[in-house]
């Protein structure tokens, strides 16, 4: 494919270049990162080598809605599971109610008693556990050693919180609230307003190293919309977005050979004049496409310029990369879509591969697998999942029960993430890959009814997944939460009396071995996340387990 070697037909962007337009739009950080840390991430660009290290893929899968974790990661046993299913006439015991999983019902987990005891929050707390019932697909990885699980993760401003001074204590604005959470947890600053996310930081910092050709596809890429999480602070790396049908094309120009076929004669040839149709459409385009190589006095429009120019560059690379596994096997002996479609077989009614999240794995599959098109060594994806803010019939107990609910959602979330990790398997790029899930908030410990109908409401810190070749799988990292409400010994339960959980593990620490991995050295983690200081001194001392190193253990070394 014929691409531009630079927008505007400039030379390729040195270093020193990229860093002198990154330390002019980081002037507009100082109200969350000091200057000696801008001066400190530039610096560290600056004396970067050259990037090595192969391909990496982060994926981020956020449970939009808030995620009901209590029901995710589930005590099979021990004094936990005496919590789980409560204490007749203990209030502070209520035990989940409606929304109670039998333990017959669970996927059990093959687990080291010695990383249980590391996870437990009070001596000989925790026994065996299991996952939701639909999740058999991510109980496989994790015994195979392919998934980890973090407990108890959440937005904090400062450890050392507790129920006793929750009241006083630092704590994130307008808690329990979605939308401010999701900017919250995407942004990992939750003590200042949002600017930008640690994905766009991490983008910001990687992007010139591993990714240094000015015709590379973004490096960020989101299948579900514009997110908070991709959000760039300089600018420099503005994130691609694209729907789970593919890439969306500038209107007004197709026909039936294709997105561009009534404008020029070659789709993936870009910006050369022979290539534009002598019609009204191609002049349109022609015209329109030379504009954006203009520059311009007014930095608003370079910005938008930018922006355009580089959804023009990426969306031929991402076709390129898509055709790679194209359904109709032209140019690859399978696709990877066959792994997905395994996956739902089977399936009850209700559920089909067809539906928004799933086909959003599938383009980030076929994205990692034609990666060499996209002309980068590190990319960053987005998809989503919503529906996850289930105040209602969390656990449906008629009709399409295995489809409803929240027992719906865990079961399209197992068979699309076995279907992605099988297609990754497929063409050996499962050791490259890292997929974790993020989500708004957990939800209430205790059920909001006491029918069928009953659901649960907008809570705190919660469980998540990460999955992968890299992972350090088969275990619970970080600390699993005393399951008692209100005040009472031992419990975090943050305000009130329905099971609340003060998050043990900070979304900078979660988010920081993620970024560790993905190539962001241990010098400039906290000018990526500048609140991480504030909990860990080694890093992450205070929520080490006595046999980890200081990445919480759940990845391999970057």
């Amino acid at each position: 494919m014929n691409i531009l070697n630079s927008r505007k037909n400039a030379p390729a962007f040195s270093r020193r270049r990229f860093l002198s337009q990154v330390g002019c739009g980081a002037m507009g950080w100082t109200s969350v990162v000091n200057t000696l840390a801008q001066l400190r991430l530039m610096q560290g660009v600056l004396n970067a080598q050259g990037g090595g290290g192969g391909y990496k893929a982060l994926v981020c899968v956020f449970l939009g809605g808030g995620n009901d974790s209590n029901n995710l990661l589930i005590p099979a046993s021990g004094t936990a599971r005496t919590h789980y299913d409560g204490i007749g006439g203990n209030a502070n015991a209520p035990g989940r109610g409606m929304l109670r999983i039998p333990v017959a019902n669970l996927q059990a987990l093959t687990t080291n008693p010695t990383h249980i005891a590391a996870a437990s929050p009070v001596s000989g707390y925790l026994g065996t556990f299991g996952l939701h019932p639909q999740l058999g697909g991510l109980k496989d990885l994790f015994n195979a050693g392919e998934l980890a699980l973090v407990a108890n993760v959440g937005t904090l401003t400062q450890p050392g919180m507790t129920r006793a001074n929750y009241s006083t204590f630092s704590r994130p604005p307008q808690l329990f609230s979605h939308s401010d959470q999701v900017s919250q947890w995407q942004s990992s600053i939750p003590d200042r307003p949002f600017a930008h996310g640690w994905g766009g930081r991490i983008a910001d910092y990687l992007n010139p190293i591993h990714n240094p050709s000015s015709g590379n596809a973004s490096m960020s890429i989101s299948i579900s919309g514009v997110n908070s999480f991709q959000v760039s602070a300089s600018g420099a790396v503005v994130p691609y977005v694209m729907t789970s049908n593919g890439v969306v094309s500038l209107s007004g120009y197709s026909n039936s050979t294709g997105p561009y076929g009534n404008a020029v004669n070659d789709s993936s040839v870009l910006f050369s004049d022979p290539n534009y149709k002598n019609n009204d459409p191609g002049m349109r385009l022609k015209a329109f496409e030379r504009i954006l190589r203009y520059t311009n006095d007014s930095l608003l429009e370079n910005s938008y310029n930018n922006v355009m120019m580089s959804a023009r560059l990426t969306e031929g690379m991402v076709g390129d990369a898509l055709s790679v596994t194209g359904v109709d096997g032209s140019t690859s002996a399978s696709t990877l879509d066959v792994h997905f479609n395994n996956a739902f077989s089977g399936s009850e009614a209700g559920i089909s591969v067809n539906n928004s999240f799933t086909n959003q794995m599938k383009l980030v599959a076929r994205l990692i697998a034609g990666h060499s098109a996209l002309g980068n060594s590190r990319q960053i994806f987005f998809v989503q999942q919503t529906g996850f803010d289930t105040h209602t019939t969390q656990i449906p107990d008629t009709g399409n029960v295995f489809a409803g609910g929240h027992t719906g959602l865990m079961n399209v979330l197992n068979r699309t993430l076995k279907g992605f990790s099988d297609s990754l398997k497929d063409v050996g790029l499962w050791n490259n890959t890292v997929a974790f899930t993020a989500s708004d908030f957990t939800r209430t410990f205790t059920a909001n009814k006491t029918d069928a109908s009953a659901g649960s409401d907008h809570a705190w810190g919660g469980h998540h997944c990460v999955m992968g070749g890299p992972v350090l799988g088969g275990r619970i990292y970080g600390k699993f939460p005393v399951l008692l409400t209100g005040t009472t010994t031992n419990s975090i339960d943050a305000t009130g009396s329905s099971g609340r959980w003060i998050p043990s593990t900070s979304v900078d620490q979660y988010a920081a071995v993620l970024a560790s991995w993905l190539g962001v050295p241990n010098d400039a983690l906290e000018d990526i996340f500048p609140n991480l200081t504030r909990f860990s001194a080694a890093p992450f001392t205070e929520i080490l387990q006595p046999n980890q190193g200081p990445n919480l253990g759940f990845l391999q070394p970057g």
